[in-house]
């Protein structure tokens, strides 16, 4: 096996050329772990769950247990799947055989997921010990002041589009769950920030009470996680709010993005 055309195949996968990372691995030996795992990668990154699960299947049986490229790509696919246990178990011996800031993050996402909040906070204490430059520790807020910076957001909303708030519900949770938001853990990422579910302002019709109630949900760790400082905080939760309002309007991606919202 070439490691020139894993480092090829990894590039590929950083710059968000999975297809790139997939036509590289096509040309390696089947035997080899590391070229399955990247594959579970490349395939995640195209949303191909199925092959990824296949994937990892030959990963698996052509890797050594401590293999870092395994437990990193077994992890991913694991938190996909909402298969948290399994997935805190593969970065939890991830951090013991290859310690890295992503690793650490990874594993406090897990651990953010299983509601044990303190050692969480201890896996990002641990990445800001190996590169306190890259893996700031972020900024954490008691949930009254959370909310406070929602409703001071809320009040900066332009008026037209405030109506979308007036019949929509707006719910503040730790973390995301399987199942608890959208009904299939598989559709709704682990460290997801924020999720508009039900009918839009433009899809509500006379009758729809058999329709799940339209609601803002924003994920209070996550978006915590993912900054620096409470001032890169408070503008986060901003955008991601007015992400949210954008769908409950009935934007897709892109008319969020041309409305300016966010």
């Amino acid at each position: 096996m070439s490691n020139d055309a894993i480092e090829e195949a990894w590039a590929a996968l950083d710059e968000g050329r999975p297809e790139d990372a997939l036509a590289v691995l096509a040309d390696l030996d089947e035997d080899s772990g590391t070229r399955w795992s990247t594959e579970v990668l490349a395939r995640i990154e195209l949303g191909d769950l199925a092959a990824a699960e296949e994937a990892h299947a030959r990963a698996r049986e052509r890797s050594g247990r401590d293999d870092p490229d395994f437990l990193w790509a077994s992890g991913e696919l694991h938190l996909l799947r909402w298969r948290t246990d399994k997935a805190r178990a593969a970065f939890a011996r991830l951090v013991e055989v290859d310690p890295s800031t992503a690793a650490y993050e990874r594993l406090s996402l897990c651990l953010d997921l299983a509601e044990d909040y303190a050692a969480a906070d201890e896996a990002l204490n641990a990445a800001h010990a190996i590169d306190p430059e890259q893996r700031p520790v972020p900024p954490r807020l008691d949930p009254d002041a959370f909310d406070a910076i929602v409703h001071e957001a809320i009040g900066e909303l332009p008026e037209p589009f405030r109506q979308a708030l007036e019949t929509t519900a707006l719910v503040i949770d730790p973390m995301p769950g399987p199942g608890a938001v959208v009904g299939e853990g598989t559709e709704t990422p682990p460290d997801l920030l924020g999720l508009f579910v039900g009918a839009s302002l433009l899809d509500r019709g006379l009758d729809d009470s058999g329709e799940i109630p339209p609601t803002i949900y924003l994920f209070r760790r996550n978006l915590e996680r993912l900054c620096r400082d409470h001032a890169e905080l408070r503008e986060e939760i901003r955008v991601t709010l007015y992400h949210e309002v954008g769908h409950a309007l009935g934007f897709d991606e892109d008319g969020v993005e041309d409305m300016g919202l966010a």
